[in-house]
């Protein structure tokens, strides 16, 4: 496997907030790289990375939506993690089969995304906040869940995820080694830092990701109508996380 261009993402624990930033603090030290050119399993992997660094990014902020109750933000940043799983997911089955899942798969023969403690806190936080029946976020939410299973019976048309078919019981929650396991192998780091370095690094992901898909548009087809048309905004509801998180950071959200 070549060098993936993708720098790691530095997130704090999604209970610790952000720390004070210093006035020069709006630098990234690495820049994130375009994807490869010349191959299309490279191409899958950097995707299935990027967009699992967004993916950490939206919880993150989902996260702090919800803890100050704003839950029409809530229910776009559930659509922009729509669109996210849709990139992440968006290679042949074959080259998920053959590539993507044996190289989790030796990681841990149970790996799931279960045990991204971001998603987890912020499923807490939104089980809490109970969105109304016809609520923008109870149907985003919806959406998502949709989303989730059409993208996970595409790659995997016969049977279950790693963590079914390793006999693991799925509300068991994972132990703290489990997570830190999933943070490394989608290269997160857990440490202090400041507003202003995670948006930044928030920036320069999402541009390479809408280079990425101007130039390569995702074109997997799915069995629901509602997902398909859904696909053909990806860019647009991606490129929301932008200003979500400056609008954030100038709000002095610390969350």
């Amino acid at each position: 496997m070549s060098v993936s261009p993708l720098p790691r993402l530095t997130v704090p624990l999604p209970q610790n907030p952000f720390d004070p930033c210093a006035w020069h603090a709006g630098d990234i030290d690495e820049p994130v790289g375009p994807p490869p050119l010349d191959s299309e399993t490279e191409i899958a992997w950097y995707r299935w990375l990027l967009g699992h660094h967004g993916a950490f990014c939206v919880w993150r902020l989902l996260s702090a939506a919800l803890g100050r109750g704003d839950l029409d933000e809530a229910a776009v940043l559930h659509d922009t993690y729509s669109a996210l799983l849709l990139y992440s997911g968006s290679c042949s089955p074959e080259v998920y089969r053959s590539v993507i899942r044996p190289r989790m798969a030796a990681r841990h023969p149970a790996m799931s995304g279960t045990w991204a403690r971001d998603h987890r806190h912020a499923a807490a936080l939104l089980a809490e906040a109970r969105p109304a029946p016809r609520s923008a976020l109870k149907a985003a939410v919806k959406f998502n869940r949709l989303v989730h299973m059409t993208v996970a019976a595409r790659l995997v048309p016969v049977g279950g995820s790693l963590l079914r078919d390793a006999g693991r019981d799925v509300q068991l929650a994972p132990t703290e080694d489990e997570q830190a396991l999933l943070d490394d192998f989608f290269l997160v780091d857990r440490a202090p830092v400041c507003a202003h370095v995670f948006a930044a690094a928030l920036r320069a992901r999402v541009a390479v990701l809408l280079a990425d898909l101007a130039a390569r548009p995702v074109r997997a087809t799915y069995d629901r109508d509602a997902v398909n048309h859904f696909q053909t905004d990806l860019s647009m509801h991606i490129a929301r996380l932008v200003p979500i998180a400056e609008a954030a950071l100038a709000d002095g959200a610390n969350a």
